[in-house]
């Protein structure tokens, strides 16, 4: 098992396609809503400088763990997962290389993100803030890796990576991806707006 993890290692760190788009895509987002876009709300450029960054290291590394289980799709597609059965690799052995390569390979985006937000952004935390920024964003994406794989081993082909993609953006936009919750509808108080809207219409 150890020698199938480190080869799943290697192929995760020797794509450098795959690489610069989990790193490249969450990094040009954030430069792009932080320095080209002038949406920052007045009085608030270093909170959300700061709040841009840590949700672009986020969305990154997020689409970086779903996916995983679009590599799983192509494999089973391929007949590489029956060829893995006569090896002498456990049943669990290909899913935790998969996730461990995969968790991994989600790293250089947090790190990347979290580099231009403090170089570029003139983003200021304590020095402890960045370390366990770094844990709790790689940490929070672990569930996602585990929804790549169940789509992976339950979806085929093109249907995995359509089903994985919608999952992505349609989270991203209820997340509010790129805006501060003061300027995006799906904030906390949405469901206080609504119900005083419902009410307003039930009266006339």
């Amino acid at each position: 098992m150890r020698s199938y993890l480190r080869l799943e290692l290697r192929r995760a760190f020797r794509n450098p396609a795959g690489l610069i788009m989990l790193t490249g895509f969450p990094l040009a987002l954030y430069l792009l809503w932080t320095k080209v876009l002038n949406v920052v709300p007045q009085g608030q450029r270093g909170d959300f400088a700061a709040f841009s960054m840590v949700s672009m290291a986020t969305y990154g590394a997020m689409g970086g763990a779903l996916f995983i289980g679009g590599a799983i799709a192509l494999e089973r597609s391929k007949g590489w997962s029956r060829q893995l059965a006569v090896t002498p690799l456990p049943p669990h052995g290909y899913v935790v290389a998969k996730l461990v390569s995969g968790m991994a390979g989600v790293l250089p985006s947090i790190l990347v993100v979290l580099a231009a937000g403090a170089g570029l952004g003139g983003v200021r935390l304590s020095p402890w803030t960045w370390p366990a920024l770094v844990v709790l964003i790689w940490l929070g994406v672990m569930p996602f890796a585990a929804l790549g794989i169940a789509f992976g081993y339950t979806l085929r082909g093109q249907a995995a990576n359509l089903a994985m993609m919608a999952v992505y953006f349609g989270l991203s936009v209820l997340g509010g991806r790129g805006r501060t919750s003061a300027s995006f509808w799906w904030s906390p108080r949405w469901p206080r707006r609504c119900g005083r809207s419902c009410s307003s219409r039930r009266r006339w």
